[in-house]
């Protein structure tokens, strides 16, 4: 390795180990992140090695960390879900993150319908529809939103 590779490879890491510094990133994020500052493929996968078997960088710990995140925003499963698939995490790491968030998601809804609506009833099936919607933009699953309107 020449003396440029080594400066970039620290370079590189700790331009990650900031990013990691801030919040948790998946790996997807942290090696576009490292691709936007134009470090080589080489690099960023020494990088994103060096850093997993260091446990700097976890998906499984960034995506339980996502998903209490999230539902503390108010939205659902579904939108949450969508989200860490768009970040590069695979379905069973997705599902595991669920699990030791350990969030209620019943409980979630109805507080995310409380504070927007509290305990006024549906004017008429335009405003019903017009919840259901929020509900659904929210990432909440079609049960669950029938659930909370009955």
């Amino acid at each position: 390795m020449t003396a440029i590779d080594a400066d970039q490879l620290a370079k590189a890491k700790s331009s990650a180990m900031a990013s990691l510094a801030m919040r948790e990133h998946s790996v997807l994020e942290l090696q576009q992140k490292l691709a936007r500052k134009n470090y080589t493929a080489a690099v960023i996968d020494q990088v994103v090695t060096e850093l997993q078997q260091q446990n700097f960088l976890s998906n499984e710990r960034f995506a339980e960390v996502y998903w209490r995140q999230r539902a503390e925003k108010g939205f659902g499963p579904v939108k949450i879900s969508l989200e860490l698939q768009q970040k590069g995490l695979e379905e069973a790491i997705i599902e595991h993150g669920l699990v030791a968030a350990e969030v209620d998601f019943e409980a979630l809804i109805q507080r995310v319908y409380q504070k927007k609506y509290h305990n006024k009833p549906c004017r008429d099936l335009k405003d019903k529809a017009r919840r259901q919607g929020f509900l659904f933009r929210r990432g909440f699953p079609a049960d669950a939103i029938r659930s909370v309107l009955d």
